[in-house]
This record gives structure tokens, sequence and C-alpha cells, in this order.
């Protein structure tokens, strides 16, 4: 597969042989870290099928027939979130920018996920939006780095860091490490239940890298616990709150190792290991 010149794909979902939901799912594996914009089109207009292709990659939908004032309008949207990413990427390379980046595994540094953090925070707020936020901690971490050693924990690292970038895809999403082993994503302009569907896809992503860890309780494989809060109202729930809640389900979470639930507000539970702070999901 060719795309090495590729900045932006669009992407029918009826075609002959695989589906769009197979050839996106093929597009993204095979990218890996490296993100593109994909736009599918289809003649339904039902949600369950903008899920669907939301779940498999999809970065937006056009429905047919394809009006086009809305494709130009999408057009220059992406081409926004490309150069984004370009100068994303050339900042990484720069000296003076390197302070920004943790070392090790090359998301942002905590002090300035945190400034980014403030400053979208203050853009949502004037906004009206939503944001979530999630805190992620590899489960059993100091056993496996005493048991595989420094060498192989930095891999590890590296390859979950890896993980939690490919899993949180736009553009505006971002990822932090605050600690050796904890990770931080801002998701702005994301409710609750956006926020589960990122998690579950950490957690099946860094499961598939399949890196053996013998003295962990929960898979037999390197594994993930993830603390989530969500804040309707960004006037009321500062980010400093938003941390402290997702801490807080955080928590809960590693206080059940050997479980895997998630608890929302209203009750409900999901075979994975995920739990939702109930305080930030209602305000």
């Amino acid at each position: 597969m060719e795309l090495s010149g590729a900045d932006l794909i669009i992407c029918d979902i009826e075609m002959p042989g695989l589906n769009g939901y197979e050839t996106v799912s093929i597009i993204r594996e095979f990218l890996g870290e490296r993100w593109l914009p994909i736009i599918f089109i289809t003649k339904h207009n039902r949600v369950k099928d903008f899920l669907a292709g939301f779940d498999v990659g999809a970065d937006d939908y056009l429905v047919k027939p394809v009006n086009e004032k809305i494709l130009k309008v999408k057009m220059r949207v992406m081409e926004r979130f490309i150069n984004m990413q370009k100068q994303l990427n050339e900042a990484r390379n720069t000296p003076e920018q390197a302070t920004k980046f943790d070392k090790l595994t090359h998301v942002y540094s905590s002090a300035h996920f945190f400034d980014l953090a403030l400053l979208h925070w203050s853009i949502l707020i004037r906004q009206s939006l939503p944001a979530s936020l999630l805190l992620i901690d590899i489960d059993f971490f100091k056993p496996y780095r005493d048991h595989y050693g420094e060498k192989a924990s930095i891999e590890c690292l590296k390859k979950v860091a890896g993980a939690l970038t490919n899993s949180a895809r736009r553009p505006s999403d971002f990822v932090g490490r605050i600690t050796e082993d904890d990770f931080i994503i801002l998701l702005p302009e994301t409710s609750k239940d956006g926020a589960v569907k990122v998690a579950e896809r950490i957690l099946e992503f860094v499961e598939a890298l399949n890196i053996e860890h013998k003295l962990s309780r929960v898979l037999g494989v390197v594994s993930v616990s993830i603390g989530i809060a969500t804040a309707n109202n960004l006037r009321k729930y500062s980010l400093e709150k938003t941390v402290e809640e997702a801490g807080k389900a955080l928590e809960m979470a590693n206080a059940n190792p050997d479980t895997n639930t998630v608890h929302l507000s209203q009750g409900n539970n999901y075979k994975i290991k995920v739990l939702t702070s109930m305080q930030t999901s209602s305000v």
C-alpha cells in the first residue's frame, strides 16, 4: 500500500470486495503512528453508520449526494488539521522545542501538556464546549521493570505511548507523560460517551501490543487502567478539578486490579477495565 504522498483520504463505504470499514481499518494499521485524515462517503444517514465509521478510524462523514459547498468546507477544515500536524512534527525536530516533549516517549512533557491544556480550556470555555480527560496507568509496572529490566521497560513505555497517541486520533487531542508510568490525555469537545470509546480503543491497542508480563494479575500481558473525567460546564469545573476527578476514577480502577468494570454516573457496568468519574460527568 503506497500512501507516502497522500495528505487526505476520501473513502466510499459501499465498494466491491472490501467495504469502506475494512479498508480504513487496514489503512490505519498500515499508517501506524502517522496520522492522515479520512473522510467516509455513504448514502446512509444513520447514527449507527457514523459511529461504526468513527470506530474504525474515520475523521468525518459526507452523505450522498455530496453537496459541493459542504465538501469544500470539510476540505478546508481537514487542510487546517493537516497543517497543524505538519507544524507539530516540525516542532518536535527543532532543538528549541525539545523540552516540550518527553525525551523517552516523544509525547508532551508534563509541564508543556498543562500549558497547552490551560490554553485549550480557556478556548472551550468561550465556546461553551465540553472536554474529557483521561489518566492512564500501566498496570503493575514496577514488578515489570524489576523482572524484565531497564531496557525492556523503556521499550514498553515507548510502545504504550505510541498506542495512546494512535488512540487519540484527532489533531486537537493530545497526550502527555506525567510520571514514569502515568500518562494523561485531553480530549477537547468530547462527551463522556466519546471519552469511553477512546478508552476502549486504548485498552484494545495496548493489549494488542502483546508485551509479555508474567507478573501481571490482569491479562498476562502489559495492560493499563484508565480514569475518566468529563466536564460539560468548564466555567464551573477547572482543569485542576477535572484532573483531580480523573485521578479519583483511576484510584478506583487500581483498587480493583483483578476486575474489568466501568462505573458510569447512571450506574451501568461494562466489562472493560475503565472507571469514569461520577462527579464531573454530570456537570
